[in-house]
């Protein structure tokens, strides 16, 4: 029995080499994939070892019995299942392995990238500086305007209040708030004028909950005519939570299922001052349900189109989903689930990055309590933590 160690890039490579040396009759005792190579830890390269062995009185015997070639160039013909079918394989899940190496490649690089900028962002900074940032990136600031921030609120601090905490404090809520912009919520026509509001924004973020309080608080304080449609036809629970709203605060509730049905269903409630409309939660990846969502809202022709966010939403994700819901033209954003997270850098960051005004923040499940009007001022202590202090 001959036992030999076989190294390649991929499990197919290695298992070419076993055939190649030992034939169609060796077994396979053992397979481990290992990594090396690269530098400080990146870059190093994933390869394949496999252990295997053979009888050699077996291929002594088996040697015996081929015919022996008549011409000494002549080529053999291969061994049957030696190469045929493994490169078959091969060539099936090389092109799939090569791209699997280049993502690979590129998310280090990413990583370094990433890595060199942020330690690039702290040079120069003062001890000061190098707080206000940590506690910014921290709280989910994204990092070039976390480093903007404290440039922009520490060159403007005099000297002599360089160590006064309470007026430095004051100073960074002033930047961020400058940034957060003022909120633009729902502001009535005073001329009497319907107006459709359309939300919008990924699976999960509240918009059922969200809408269901908006038509409340317009319909019990400002005694406004109300509509609710929804075209969230894939959560029965979302149109019922709708429809018992509806039917506690006499509010028609209507289901529509193509975007010709939700032009007629406007067009049903022309004597309404507001219409409200719920949209199903669309993956951001899902370009089939994105097209979809984007002709319901051709359809309705809103005046304004919220993006729901959930304020627990990482800023690296939050970026994911605004870049794809961009496609719908939406023109305000509205985050909820504020009571559930303790980092409110990503509101932060998706302003600055959406350039699109805040409306309404919700901080609960109750309807219709739980919703107020976007405080700049607020949300820029919440940023800042108890670690500014």
């Amino acid at each position: 029995m001959r036992v030999k160690r076989f190294v390649a890039k991929n499990i197919q490579d290695a298992m070419v080499k076993v055939k190649m040396e030992m034939g169609k009759d060796a077994i396979i005792l053992n397979t481990r994939k290992f990594k090396e190579g690269g530098f400080l830890g990146f870059f190093a390269k994933e390869f394949v070892e496999v252990t295997a062995a053979v009888d050699e009185n077996y291929r002594l015997t088996e040697n015996r019995v081929l015919p022996k070639p008549e011409e000494k160039n002549q080529v053999l013909p291969e061994r049957e299942g030696v190469n045929y079918e493994i490169k078959e394989e091969i060539n099936k899940d090389r092109d799939v392995e090569l791209n699997n190496e280049l993502t690979e490649m590129k998310s280090q690089i990413k990583e370094i990238i990433d890595k060199i900028e942020y330690a690039s962002l702290n040079i120069g900074l003062s001890r000061a500086e190098k707080k206000f940032f940590q506690i910014l990136v921290e709280n989910d600031v994204e990092e070039k305007l976390a480093s903007r921030i404290v440039k922009r609120t520490m060159e403007r601090i005099p000297s002599e209040k360089q160590e006064d905490k309470d007026y430095i404090r004051q100073e960074f809520i002033e930047t961020i708030g400058n940034i957060l912009k003022k909120p633009k919520p729902i502001v009535l026509p005073q001329k009497r004028k319907q107006m459709v509001f359309a939300l919008v924004g990924p699976t999960g973020v509240g918009k059922t909950t969200t809408i269901a309080k908006l038509a409340a608080n317009f319909a019990l304080n400002d005694q406004k005519k109300i509509a609710l449609i929804t075209s969230d036809t894939y959560r029965i629970a979302a149109v019922e939570q709708l429809k018992t709203v509806g039917e506690i605060m006499g509010i028609p509730v209507e289901v529509v299922f193509t975007p010709q049905s939700m032009k007629n269903s406007i067009l049903n409630h022309k004597d309404k001052d507001l219409i409200f409309i719920d949209t199903a939660g669309r993956s951001h990846k899902n370009v089939v349900q994105m097209t979809e969502l984007k002709g319901f809202l051709e359809a309705a022709q809103p005046d304004e189109t919220f993006l729901v966010l959930s304020a627990t939403t990482r800023y690296k994700d939050m970026l994911e989903i605004i870049n794809n819901f961009e496609k719908v033209n939406f023109s305000r954003l509205l985050f909820t689930k504020l009571d559930e997270t303790s980092t409110y850098g990503a509101i932060l960051s998706t302003v600055y990055k959406t350039k699109k005004n805040l409306s309404y923040c919700t901080t609960g499940q109750n309807v219709p309590d739980d919703i107020e009007v976007a405080d700049c001022r607020k949300l820029a202590e919440l940023i800042l933590g108890d670690g500014a202090q």
